[in-house]
């Protein structure tokens, strides 16, 4: 299987999703790189603030910031191959670099005698997660 790798902008915590209003791509990219390692795929994420060696390693990457700069990530690479900048890939797309079947989420689960969730008879689960507030920086730490 293929390598992907995402280089990302600086982020207060490994993923951005974090303190009491993450950004919303972040969300959903943060569970799309889940599911696709979950398919047995490598995806590797380096964030610039907490992982600077990972971009020195990468000429790609190198080459990236002294072109584009910072402002242009994220940068998502497939086996030394640059597929993508400017914005995170979707779920869709991350399957098609890894060479999986795409997944349409409106027939992933079935509900109320064999319906999918697009036609409206599911109810999705709420999770109620307590978010503590940070002393110092976002995640509490000095920025």
């Amino acid at each position: 299987m293929p390598t992907i790798k995402v280089f990302e902008g600086p982020l207060c915590c490994n993923t951005g999703v974090c303190g009491p209003d993450p950004a919303q791509a972040l969300v959903d990219f943060t569970a799309d790189a889940r599911w696709v390692s979950d398919q047995g795929v490598r995806l590797t994420r380096a964030n610039l603030a907490q992982d600077p060696a990972a971009f020195a390693a990468d000429g790609l990457a190198v080459a990236f910031l002294q072109t584009a700069g910072a402002d242009a990530l994220p940068l998502v690479t497939v086996d030394g191959m640059t597929v993508l900048t400017g914005r995170y890939p979707t779920r869709s797309e991350l399957a098609r670099y890894a060479g999986l079947a795409a997944v349409d989420p409106s027939t992933q689960a079935a509900c109320c005698g064999g319906e999918t969730a697009s036609a409206g008879c599911c109810t999705p689960t709420v999770q109620t997660v307590q978010v503590a507030t940070p002393s110092r920086g976002c995640c509490g730490g000095d920025r």
